[in-house]
C-alpha cells in the first residue's frame, strides 16, 4: 500500500459544465507544492482587493481572486517569515528590529507551516509567544498542536473563527478545537476541546458558513467520523466512515476564554 503522504504529481484541473466532468487543466513542479490550492479555501478582501486564502489548518497561501491568477503558479504569495523558497531545517528566520518574526505575504519564501513552528520551538529559535500557528489550551497552559482544519470569519464574534482537529490527543485525529484571532493569519492564542471521540476519530473538520444562523451566533462543521486512525476500536453501527455535523453555539460564556483581547 501507498503511502497517504507520497505524491506522484500535482496539478489543476477545470470543470467541463458541457461533459459534466473534470478536466485536466496543467501540471505544475512538485518542488513548489504550496503553489497551488490546497486545504479549505475562505475568500477574504484586504487592501481592495479580493482574495482565495488557503492551508490545511490555517490561511498561509494566497492567491488574488481571478481564474487567471489561480492558474498561475506565479500569482501565489506565502505568510511567512523565513528567508528562502526552500524550506528545511537550514532556512533561517527574518526578524523584526524587536527580535519577533517578520512575517509578511511574499512570493520568494516558502509558507510558515505548524512543522516549521515546532522544529524551531523544539530548537529553542522561537518561543511561545513567537508561535501564531500554536495556540494553547486554555484548561492547561499546553500548547495544541493542530493537524487539519478551517478558518471564517463570524460576524457575531467579530473574530476570525478556528475549528481544527488536534493531532494526537486523547484519541489520534478526534479532538476537536476551538480558536478565534482578529485576522485569518493569527495569532492564534488560546483554543478549547470542543469535542471529543473517545478511540475513534474525526478528521478534516470544515466550517459550511452558508449554515451560519442568528447572525453567526450558531456556526455548523463537518468532519470524517471513522475508526481509520484509532486504536482498533468498535465501529458504530451504521456511523463508520461517515460525515458527520455539528452544531456550536458561540453564544455560549464558556468560549469566551478563547478570544484575546
Amino acid at each position: 500500500m501507498e503511502s497517504l503522504a507520497k505524491v506522484l504529481d500535482h496539478g489543476l484541473a477545470v470543470f467541463n459544465d458541457e461533459r459534466g466532468e473534470f478536466e485536466r487543466w496543467q501540471e505544475l513542479k512538485l518542488a513548489e507544492r504550496w503553489r497551488f490550492p490546497h486545504g479549505q479555501p475562505t475568500r477574504h478582501s484586504e487592501g481592495g482587493k479580493d482574495y482565495f486564502l488557503f492551508g490545511n489548518v490555517f490561511p498561509n497561501v494566497r492567491v488574488p481572486a481571478r481564474f487567471e491568477c489561480l492558474t498561475n503558479p506565479a500569482s501565489y504569495e506565502a505568510w511567512s517569515c523565513l528567508t528562502t523558497t526552500n524550506g528545511g531545517a537550514g532556512t533561517t528566520v527574518r526578524r523584526q528590529a524587536s527580535g519577533q518574526p517578520a512575517f509578511a505575504w511574499t512570493s520568494s519564501a516558502t509558507p510558515w507551516q505548524i512543522a516549521d513552528e515546532a522544529r524551531l520551538l523544539k530548537a529553542g529559535q522561537i518561543t511561545i509567544a513567537d508561535a501564531p500557528f500554536h495556540p494553547t489550551d486554555v484548561a492547561t497552559g499546553k500548547p495544541v498542536e493542530l493537524h487539519r482544519g478551517s478558518v471564517r470569519w463570524n460576524a457575531f464574534r467579530q473574530r476570525w473563527v478556528m475549528i481544527a482537529v488536534q493531532e494526537g490527543g486523547t484519541s489520534y485525529l478526534g479532538e476537536v478545537w476551538y480558536a478565534e484571532a482578529p485576522e485569518p493569519t493569527g495569532p492564534w492564542r488560546k483554543a478549547i476541546k470542543i469535542a471529543t471521540h473517545t478511540n475513534y476519530s474525526f478528521y478534516n473538520p470544515v466550517q459550511h458558513a452558508f449554515f451560519d444562523q442568528e447572525g453567526g451566533r450558531l456556526i455548523y462543521f463537518e468532519g470524517t467520523y471513522t475508526t481509520t486512525f484509532a486504536n482498533h476500536p468498535e465501529p458504530t453501527p451504521r456511523y463508520e466512515y461517515n460525515q458527520v455535523l455539528y452544531q456550536l453555539d458561540l453564544g455560549d460564556p464558556r468560549l469566551a476564554a478563547a478570544q484575546e483581547r
